[in-house]
């Protein structure tokens, strides 16, 4: 909402849905997308996998992620778009971005069973207070409704996990994925991460082996790989401007990674996930 100083808007997914009518190729989100279905299923294609969101549940896609809306299913809902900035306004926001199960990045777009009758209501103050004229409480009552709504979908995912998932200080494995996530484009082999982590390599593995059951060099590629398909996907980047983005000397280098890591040339790939409406 323009009034806002940091970004947030509420959508009926009704709208959205008429809105995506228009795309013939898969959206790259902008923002965090707070998605909540109230009646019916929503089916959503995210980052190359259907994800069919059921009425009352909630999910989040991510910033960065590429995906696609259902246009025959019918369904009714809500959806929150709001900023990076949200994890910045606090300590306790940063923390929560850092190690919350529900913004893993290798585990993502998990779905949560809520109460219904609690959430509406939640949209229903949020909505109310952006229809008030906007002065110095709006931001943080809104964002205290979104908080609300985060913190209540954690509280179910965190229920029966062990401790150490919610401390970034002793969970290895996200320490790992959170640094990826921020040097990937740059930093592709597990020797940059040891170092930064201040951990050796039959510690790193052992550990993300355990936890997610692939190794440090797995993981990286299959990242480099996604942010592939990601821009093949929704830009109109030329191949070699997508190879120099992620780091490769030379776009033959880039294709031979990609034909080895997905049996698909970039082209290949990108006709076949372009969609038409």
């Amino acid at each position: 909402m323009k009034n806002l100083p940091l970004e947030l808007e509420i959508q009926n997914l009704a709208d959205a849905k008429a809105k995506s009518l228009i795309y013939t190729r898969p959206l790259r989100a902008t923002s965090y997308q707070l998605i909540w279905v109230s009646e019916g299923e929503a089916i959503f294609d995210i980052d190359f996998n259907e994800v069919t969101i059921k009425a009352g549940e909630l999910l989040v896609i991510y910033i960065g992620q590429v995906y696609r809306m259902n246009t025959n299913a019918s369904f009714n809902g809500k959806k929150i778009l709001f900023s990076d900035a949200f994890f910045k306004q606090t300590e306790l926001d940063d923390s929560f971005q850092q190690v919350a199960e529900l913004l893993n990045p290798d585990s993502p777009n998990q779905k949560v069973k809520l109460d219904i009758e609690k959430v509406e209501k939640i949209f229903s103050l949020a909505e109310a207070e952006l229809k008030n004229e906007a002065d110095n409480f709006q931001t943080q009552i809104v964002y205290g409704y979104l908080r609300t709504l985060l913190f209540e979908a954690e509280r179910i995912l965190e229920a029966g996990q062990p401790a150490v998932r919610y401390s970034l200080s002793d969970n290895l494995t996200r320490r790992f994925c959170n640094a990826v996530e921020k040097n990937f484009h740059t930093l592709k082999h597990t020797e940059f991460y040891m170092h930064m982590l201040n951990v050796c390599e039959k510690t790193l593995t052992r550990q993300l082996k355990n936890d997610i059951e692939i190794t440090p060099k797995k993981y990286l590629i299959k990242r480099v790989v996604l942010e592939a398909k990601r821009m093949l996907a929704s830009s109109d980047a030329s191949v070699r401007e997508i190879s120099i983005d992620l780091g490769f000397d030379e776009v033959t280098n880039f294709n031979k990674y990609f034909i080895l890591h997905t049996s698909f040339t970039p082209g290949a790939f990108r006709d076949n996930h372009r969609f038409n409406s």
